[in-house]
C-alpha cells in the first residue's frame, strides 16, 4: 500500500487523474440523490416540499463540487461514475416502481448519505482550499437528510423492518464494491479507503441503530454484506 500524504500536491498527473474520477463519483452521486429525492417528493406528497427542499441542496452540491474540479482544471470522469451507480440508482428506481418507500429511503437516505458522509469526512482534511470549505458545508447538509431517513423509517419501524433488511442484502455490497473499486484512486488524493470503510460502517451502524435495530443485528447487516462483496471481489479476480 503506498504512503498517504497529510497534504498530497493537486498539480501532479497522479493527482488529477485519480481526482477526475473521485470528482466524477461525487458530482453523479449527488445528481442522482436530486433525482432521487425529486422522485420521493412525488410518491410522498405529505413530504412533498421537505423532500424537494433535500433535492434542491444535492443538486447545488453537484454544481459546487463541479466547480472544485473546475478550480484545478479537471474534467470529472463521468462515464466512469455512470456506470458505477448504475445498479445503485436501478436498485433505487426498481424500489420506486413497486411503491417501497422504505426500500428507497434506505438506499437514498441511509446507506448512500452515511457513503458521502464517510468520504466527505475522510477527503475534508486533504482538500485543497478552494474545496475544503464547500465540503464543510456539504457535510451539514448531508446530515440533514440522513436524519430525514431515519426518522421517517423509525416512525413505521415494525412495518419496515422486513423490507429494510432486503434492500440492506442487496444494496450494501454494491456500495461496498464501489468503495473497492476506488481504493487506489482514493489513496491517491490522500484517503485511506479502509479508514473511510470504517467511517462508513460506523456511520450506517449508528443509522440503523436510531430506526430500531438492535446493535447485534446492525452488526450482522454489515458484516453479511462485506462478506458478500469480498466473494464477489475474489470471484471476479479468479475469472
Amino acid at each position: 500500500m503506498t504512503t498517504i500524504q497529510s497534504c498530497p500536491d493537486v498539480a501532479t498527473d497522479v493527482y488529477r487523474d485519480a481526482y477526475s474520477r473521485i470528482n466524477a463519483m461525487v458530482v453523479v452521486g449527488e445528481g442522482l440523490a436530486d433525482r432521487h429525492f425529486r422522485l420521493l417528493a412525488r410518491a410522498m406528497p405529505d413530504d412533498r416540499d421537505e423532500l424537494l427542499r433535500l433535492a434542491a441542496m444535492e443538486g447545488r452540491h453537484a454544481r459546487d463540487f463541479v466547480g472544485c474540479g473546475r478550480h484545478l482544471g479537471v474534467r470529472p470522469a463521468l462515464g466512469m461514475a455512470r456506470q458505477l451507480f448504475a445498479p445503485l440508482h436501478e436498485l433505487f428506481l426498481g424500489c420506486d416502481r413497486r411503491g417501497d418507500l422504505a426500500g428507497c429511503l434506505v438506499i437514498q437516505g441511509l446507506i448512500v448519505e452515511c457513503f458521502a458522509l464517510a468520504a466527505y469526512h475522510a477527503y475534508l482534511p486533504v482538500a485543497d482550499a478552494y474545496a475544503r470549505p464547500i465540503t464543510a458545508a456539504v457535510i451539514a447538509d448531508e446530515g440533514d437528510h440522513l436524519g430525514y431517513a431515519e426518522r421517517w423509517l423509525a416512525s413505521r419501524f415494525s412495518v419496515v423492518e422486513p423490507a429494510t433488511l432486503e434492500v440492506c442484502q442487496r444494496a450494501l455490497p454494491i456500495t461496498l464494491a464501489i468503495l473497492q473499486r476506488l481504493a487506489d484512486d482514493l489513496q491517491a488524493i490522500g484517503i485511506d479507503p479502509l479508514e473511510l470503510l470504517a467511517g462508513f460502517a460506523e456511520l450506517f451502524q449508528g443509522a440503523l441503530e436510531a430506526i430500531g435495530f438492535s446493535a447485534s443485528v446492525a452488526r450482522r447487516v454489515l458484516a453479511r454484506a462485506v462478506a458478500t462483496a469480498m466473494g464477489a471481489a475474489a470471484r471476479t479476480a479468479t475469472a
